[in-house]
């Protein structure tokens, strides 16, 4: 017995790390939470390194605080659709480590940019043009880390389904069984039209 073409277009497909959602989409979502988190990271960095309410480390690591944050509500809820509890050990300790990392990275990076160029470019020394390159400095460090970060966040940090359950839970698996079996149960004359 052949399936039809409902059936065929209905069956389930295998889940990856993000619950069951595409990779395209997730990266995607990812994508585009990461362009907001880092247009409220540089907004931050630039207007307080730019009119000079912190140095250049400390304005770093407020941008970062910022940036953080929306990066985590948008990567957890929006990207890898996570809902309910937080799993501790696994999630966010596992994402604010590699956040923090990347803070101090970044940190490191635009306090070298501050004071290395002013030596490489005689206008840098006073100005906005010292500005937009400390800011630059501290976009390519994020630049740099975006894949890795997904990677790693993908993999480990929000890997599973999104309900509470491990990749290998039997709880997973059952329902997952049960939820096929009870769509084979209906005859494909009854089912909706798709």
């Amino acid at each position: 017995m052949t399936a039809t073409a409902s059936e065929q277009t209905t069956a389930p497909r295998p889940a990856d790390a993000g619950g069951g959602r595409p990779l395209r989409l997730i990266f995607t979502r990812y994508t585009i939470g990461s362009i907001i988190a880092g247009v409220a990271t540089e907004a931050t960095l630039l207007l307080t390194y730019g009119l000079a309410l912190l140095g250049p480390e400390a304005a770093s690591i407020a941008a970062w605080m910022v940036g953080a944050a929306v990066n985590y509500s948008l990567s957890r809820r929006w990207a890898w659709g996570r809902r309910g509890r937080r799993r501790l050990p696994r999630e966010l300790l596992s994402f604010w480590a590699i956040s923090v990392a990347t803070m101090a990275l970044s940190a490191w990076a635009t306090g070298l940019a501050h004071r290395v160029g002013p030596r490489l470019f005689e206008p840098l020394e006073h100005g906005m043009l010292r500005v937009a390159f400390v800011g630059a400095v501290f976009l390519a460090v994020y630049g740099m880390l975006f894949v890795v970060k997904f990677m790693v966040f993908h993999y480990f940090v929000f890997a599973g389904s999104g309900d509470g359950t491990e990749p290998g839970d039997p709880r997973r698996d059952v329902a997952r069984l049960l939820a096929r079996r009870s769509r084979h149960q209906v005859p494909t004359t009854t089912r909706e039209n798709r």
